[in-house]
């Protein structure tokens, strides 16, 4: 995209915003543990079994192997402590996903992921590599579909408008992960990440017209699966094929227009001491192992990004198998976006999307 965004606001001046949302937090000084950042390794995300699994495959192995202590912060949104503790930062890596993963990258809290410094990065797919990230899994993204009230096949994100399923469609809430999926679907529909004027005027319609139900997570979802109160939504891949095994008769759909999917991995934080970057860049690198990948995904029910993995799933995995078509579809939509442009607009836009579409419902 153009380095001039909109209103004449180039990157820096994005980047300068994003730093100035925090101004006035107090820094921390950490130099009991930077003195020893090389002795443990220093991991924020969020809890529960993704951690659990994490830990179990990657984590642990590694902090034995390499003979380092394990430090967890557990918690959601902890960008803004990335933010907060630029000078000095206290952790070494984040679990995140491309998009927030770009957005920071882009202010320089972020290192870069290249060949030469992290071990295995030349095995991802492209797909599945991004400047500051690359997964050691993804999350294939696209529709759910009740197969047992909607007879007709389902191709395309536009048959969310059909009034057949009017009262029994539903989309994810914006602080879910609704920010990401409309913007994706804008551009499915021609907009771009600084002009959303079209996804705005088509949810209007589908909230309004096809009175479209919100769905708050990934539980809630389920449950309406399973009463079948809903037939068709967004959904992720692995759990549709949850919601299937417990006996809802769905089945998912990469969009013809293009899915989604989440890259998964820990970025790693700049402006740690250098033993402990060097330290991370082997974890990161570890987590791209292809006989790692494929214990991950049996944890998970998500695919591999090593491509040797992907190549040669096992046979209890080779539900996961996807074509190249597939890989290129999905993430499709999500590599056209601008992750500066849609972090810069951030505010204004969940503001129109709570005004003009939830509110005008």
């Amino acid at each position: 995209m153009d380095e001039t965004v909109k209103n004449g606001l180039s990157r820096r001046d994005l980047i300068k915003a994003g730093l100035a949302l925090v101004g006035g937090t107090a820094l921390t000084g950490m130099s009991s543990i930077e003195a020893k950042a090389a002795k443990d390794i220093r991991i924020m995300m969020a809890g529960g079994s993704w951690k659990d699994w994490v830990s179990k495959v990657f984590a642990e192995p590694f902090a034995k192997d390499n003979k380092v202590e394990l430090v967890w912060k557990l918690g959601l949104s902890q960008e803004p402590i990335v933010m907060a503790q630029q000078r000095r930062p206290q952790w070494d890596l984040i679990h995140t996903g491309q998009t927030r993963a770009g957005q920071l990258g882009a202010m320089g809290l972020y290192l870069p992921w290249t060949e030469d410094t992290v071990p295995n990065l030349g095995k991802i797919h492209p797909s599945f590599r991004y400047e500051h990230l690359a997964g050691k899994c993804h999350t294939p993204y696209g529709l759910c579909v009740n197969t047992k009230q909607i007879k007709r096949p389902i191709t395309s994100w536009t048959d969310m408008w059909d009034p057949e399923f009017k009262g029994r469609v539903a989309f994810p809430a914006w602080g879910w992960i609704g920010d990401e999926v409309f913007h994706a679907i804008n551009i499915a529909f021609g907009g771009t990440s600084d002009n959303i004027e079209p996804g705005v005027e088509k949810f209007k319609e589908l909230f309004a017209k096809n009175n479209c139900r919100i769905i708050n997570n990934v539980e809630h979802t389920r449950q309406l699966l399973e009463a079948q109160e809903i037939v068709l939504c967004p959904y992720f891949g692995a759990r549709t094929e949850q919601a299937a095994a417990a006996g809802a008769p769905v089945e998912f759909v990469i969009p013809k227009e293009g899915g989604l999917s989440w890259i998964w991995n820990t970025a790693i934080i700049a402006n740690r001491p250098q033993d402990s970057i060097d330290l991370s860049r082997k974890f990161v690198g570890s987590t791209l192992d292809a006989e790692k990948q494929i214990e991950f995904a049996r944890f998970t029910g998500y695919p591999p990004t090593n491509m040797e993995a992907m190549k040669n799933l096992p046979p209890d995995l080779k539900k996961l198998e996807l074509s190249d078509e597939q890989v290129e579809l999905l993430g499709k939509l999500q590599r056209q976006a601008d992750y500066m442009t849609m972090f810069a607009y951030r505010d204004q836009y969940a503001e129109r999307w709570n005004k003009e579409i939830i509110a005008a419902k």
